[in-house]
């Protein structure tokens, strides 16, 4: 979004100004301030249409669940905000909507099934292809790839303690934020799988088509 970049850059621009820093340090809180400004648009957009569709709780917990694990993870990365924000919300409303309204006909075996294929799968993924890094966050360090590697198996032994002890404190009122972190999980892992980056690569391309997505 060109308004996103338009404010990063004033406020790079006037810090940059304040503290007498030269070219280099104004391009570094450049890119700081887009992904605040762009975390704060993006956050905006969830909460006001998950809470427009009655899915506010859920489409969090998928955030939540998504961005943790991404956070030491990688992942494939839209090459403009617009198409962050539509593929995001996309994915993570639609997930929520699944959870808020499918829960009632879930019992308690599916959702340890759900739970244990979400965590088996997690760890071959994240052991062969955690973390994945982009051109603006490169990991090619070997201590750092075990370093977010390990981080991210944590991550998911957390997760599956966290998820059996949400599952015993009461069946039928928790369900739907189970399924919800599961769902956010997954598209994670989806995300840095060869077949997702394909499969986003090919969705970015068609956004090309649209004018606003190549801003």
């Amino acid at each position: 979004m060109r308004f996103i970049q338009s404010c990063s850059y004033a406020c790079a621009k006037y810090l940059s100004t304040q503290l007498n820093e030269n070219h280099e340090k104004r391009r570094i809180y450049y890119y700081g301030f887009q992904v605040v400004i762009g975390a704060i648009v993006k956050g905006f957009f969830l909460v006001s249409i998950s809470f427009l569709f009655g899915a506010l709780i859920p489409a969090l917990i998928v955030a939540a669940a998504f961005g943790l694990l991404r956070k030491a993870a990688g992942g494939y990365h839209m090459d403009t905000y617009s198409k962050c924000i539509v593929l995001s919300m996309t994915l993570f409303i639609s997930a929520a909507l699944i959870a808020r309204y499918t829960y009632p006909y879930w019992t308690e075996w599916s959702l340890i099934v759900l739970i244990a294929v979400v965590f088996a799968i997690s760890i071959p993924v994240l052991i062969k292809w955690a973390p994945s890094d982009t051109p603006n966050r490169p990991i090619t360090k070997p201590e750092e790839i075990k370093k977010f590697k390990r981080s991210s198996i944590i991550y998911m032994v957390v997760w599956l303690l966290l998820a059996f002890l949400t599952l015993h404190l009461e069946i039928g009122k928790y369900q739907q934020y189970i399924i919800a972190a599961s769902f956010g999980v997954l598209q994670e892992l989806f995300a840095i799988s060869p077949i997702g980056y394909r499969l986003f690569s090919k969705i970015s391309k068609g956004m090309d088509n649209i004018k606003v997505f190549s801003r």
